[in-house]
This record gives C-alpha cells, sequence and structure tokens, in this order.
C-alpha cells in the first residue's frame, strides 16, 4: 500500500507540470445521483489543479469516433479536492439520458485532445433480460488482495456494483490510501468494449474517524468528498424503473440507526411495495458471523440487536427480497429468518459478510450458530443476476473464480403486513 508524508506529496506535486492527458488520472469512476435510466455521474481525480474539466459525450452508435453522431460538452458541477489532500476531484452529471442506452465519453475540451474514450451503458426502463451486479464490502487490507478481487469483478462483466463500507481503510485520516484504490478501480472496472462499471457505494466504520457512535458527517471528509451520493446523505433508495430498488443505509457510521433513518426506512419500503425486487444493503450485520465472545455475540451485540428491532421488522413487512451485510470479513449465507427464528417460506435472506480484500477472520463451527446455513473464512464477492420472470439468482465467487456458493428466491415478494 502507497503511503507518503504531506511533505514528500507536495515536493511530487510540484515537480510535475500543470497539464493532465487521461493516462494521468489516478482514478476515474461512474455512479449514479439520480435515475439510473436516465442520467450517469462522471468522478475522476488527478493530479492536475488546471488540466481539463470537459466532458466530452455522445450515443454510441458501434462506430467508434464517427462523425454522425454529434458530440455534447459537460463541464463539472463540482471541483475540489480530496478531503485535505491536494488531489484534485472533478464531478459532472449527465442528463436527459435515454433509457438502455450506450455512450461514449472522454476528457478533453476537444475531440482531438482526448487521449482515451471509454463507454458507459444507462440501465433499462423495464426489465425485459436479465440484469446483474456484484456486491461486497470490507475492500483493501492490501493492494494485492483488492486487485485480486477487483480482477475477478472484471471477468464478470456486471451492469454495476454495490459497495457497502470499508472502502480503502484510511480511518478519515490517511487519505493517501485512497490513491490505491482509485488506481485499482480505475483498471479493473473496465468491462467489455470499454465499457465503465458503475458503482453504488454505502459507507463503513473505516471511512469515518471513530468508527461508530454518534459521528458525523464531517467525521468522514474523504468519503463525503470522493461520492456524490443521492440526496448528498449516507442513507438512500436508488430506483430502477419499476423493476429494482436499492435501499443503502448507515449503520451507525455518520448516522444513528434509530431515530430518522429507521423512520425513512419505513416510509421508503412502504413507497416501494410494488417494486420486483427490492435489496438492501450496509455495513455492520443485524445477523453476523464474527465479533462476537460467543457463538451468539454476532447476533446479539448491541449494534446488531438495534439493527433487529428497529430496521429488520420493516424488512419482513415489506419483503425485502435480500440485504447484504458486511464488515465481519467472512463469507455467509444465512437461512431465510423471520421473527428472529428460521422461516425457509416466508423468511429475508442475509447475505455477507463482508470479505472482498482483507483477511478472513473464523467463523462458527457448522450447527453453532442458528441462523447460518453457511459460513468460510473465504475472500470473495456476490454476483446477482435479476430476471425478468421474478427470479434473483445469487453466485459467491473467490479470488479464484470459482463459484463456491449459490441460492436462488422467487419473487413475487412477501405482501406487506398489516
Amino acid at each position: 500500500m502507497i503511503h507518503f508524508t504531506k511533505p514528500l506529496l507536495v515536493a511530487i506535486l510540484l515537480a510535475i507540470p500543470p497539464a493532465a492527458h487521461a493516462e494521468d488520472l489516478i482514478g476515474l469512476f461512474l455512479s449514479w445521483q439520480q435515475d439510473p435510466t436516465t442520467t450517469m455521474t462522471v468522478t475522476w481525480v488527478d493530479i492536475y489543479a488546471h488540466s481539463s474539466p470537459t466532458i466530452l459525450y455522445r450515443k454510441y452508435d458501434g462506430k467508434p469516433h464517427s462523425a454522425e453522431t454529434k458530440w455534447q460538452k459537460a463541464t463539472p458541477a463540482a471541483q475540489s479536492t480530496v478531503g485535505p489532500t491536494t488531489l484534485q476531484l472533478r464531478r459532472t452529471k449527465l442528463t436527459g439520458l435515454e433509457p438502455g442506452t450506450r455512450y461514449e465519453f472522454g476528457i478533453g475540451d476537444k475531440t482531438e485532445d482526448v487521449t482515451h474514450f471509454w463507454r458507459f451503458d444507462t440501465m433499462p426502463e423495464k426489465l425485459t433480460e436479465p440484469l446483474t451486479f456484484v456486491a461486497g464490502g470490507d475492500m483493501m487490507h492490501s493492494r494485492e488482495l483488492l486487485d485480486d478481487m477487483n480482477r475477478e469483478m472484471q471477468k464478470l462483466d456486471p451492469d454495476f456494483a454495490v459497495l457497502m463500507g470499508d472502502i480503502a481503510y484510511e480511518n478519515g485520516v490517511y487519505g493517501t490510501h485512497w490513491i490505491d484504490w482509485l488506481q485499482s478501480w480505475r483498471r479493473y472496472s473496465v468491462g467489455k468494449e470499454k465499457r465503465l462499471i458503475p458503482l453504488v457505494i454505502g459507507i463503513g466504520n473505516h471511512e469515518v474517524k471513530g468508527h461508530y457512535n454518534g459521528r458525523i458527517p464531517q467525521d468522514a471528509p474523504y468519503f463525503y468528498s470522493i461520492f456524490a451520493l443521492p440526496g448528498e446523505r449516507s442513507y438512500y433508495a436508488l430506483d430502477f424503473g419499476k423493476y429494482l430498488s436499492l435501499v443503502i443505509l448507515d449503520t451507525q457510521h455518520t448516522q444513528p440507526v434509530i431515530g430518522p433513518q429507521a423512520d425513512w426506512l419505513g416510509k421508503a419500503l412502504a413507497e416501494r411495495g410494488d417494486q420486483q425486487f427490492l435489496i438492501a444493503g450496509y455495513h455492520f450485520p443485524a445477523f453476523g458471523t464474527a465479533k462476537g465472545p460467543k457463538d451468539g455475540g454476532a447476533i446479539d451485540a448491541p449494534l446488531a440487536l438495534d439493527l433487529q428491532k428497529h430496521w429488520v421488522p420493516s424488512f419482513e413487512r415489506y419483503g425485502m427480497t435480500a440485504v447484504f451485510e458486511n464488515d465481519h470479513h467472512t463469507f455467509k449465507r444465512t437461512h431465510r429468518i423471520r421473527n428472529r427464528q428460521r422461516d425457509d417460506e416466508n423468511g429475508i435472506l442475509y447475505l455477507g459478510d463482508g470479505c472482498w480484500g482483507v483477511e478472513p477472520r473464523p467463523v462458527p463451527k457448522p450447527g453453532a450458530a442458528w441462523w447460518l446455513a453457511k459460513a468460510e473464512s473465504r475472500n470473495h464477492l456476490w454476483r446477482v443476476e435479476l430476471d425478468p420472470n421474478g427470479e434473483a439468482k445469487f453466485e459467491a465467487i473467490d479470488a479464484d473464480g470459482k463459484v463456491f456458493d449459490e441460492t436462488e428466491i422467487e419473487t413475487p415478494r412477501t405482501k406487506p403486513v398489516e
């Protein structure tokens, strides 16, 4: 992992001329602040204060750089530094795009200045063919571990990725950790035919000074400066037409679990009861695998109990398709759970437990934890395939590309319980 002292970083920056090309980018990623079917947010990071702030983009007609489709120009809505570093961040939100359409884009004021072109897809308005995404968290104990799993993600070429906290392990302090993460993501988020894989992001304890309990957004300066969130807060819902809603939550890192967030959750799920697929993601688990003094400690810890009391009833009432949890550095698939007991017919499936690019922790022995269907000490990501006929398929894939666990759920989901 790269570590620079501040004087050394300043010296490096001063020694480099104030001009940049796409080859000089430290980071480039796509995300959504609004409707994934008609918008795309482009964020890029370099070390040059005076490099081009312009995105050129157009519909991709299958003919690279042809003159048949006119280029449009967009300039950043946000231009700043990454937290208290001198890394330069620029962000542009592209709007008015067509659903289910491929676009190409480059960074530069004129096409002759653009040295690299990438592509992206807007999400479809209706689900007429399978949609895939990958999910996970706890990404970077080392650059090697991060690269291994990012490389497997690239091979899968998903429509997007859901990343639920502990991204660069900078603890709100060590900003240069983001250089490693941004470089790796820029390299491995390029899928087939130069298509960039967008990300959906959530916050974890290692984005925050102090990690838990009453922290505020200002305690996560890098996370909030790098990532633009829908609504600009750490919990939100992202709606993909009428077929999918992703509900992203904050497990007491910069927002309390109890109170406004729990109230918002119930209302947000009530408004999305007609969605074909309803999936939640967050960092600390309600039904975890590790971090307990005994087998039961993983679900009897105070924060886990708060989640079970204040969030899980809403999941159960409104028929969540599945929930992604993280933080414990293990692989996990629970039995389907309802009312804090196994319910194979109507229960909620919890998947985790955050082991993308970290050293795995031990798991309970088979049969020792009633809520676990399967658990292992293994790096992995989850691949999800949502089918138009209502099936949700889940595969756990390790750093060698092996599918070592799989399950599926058929919708329609459990109807709301009054």
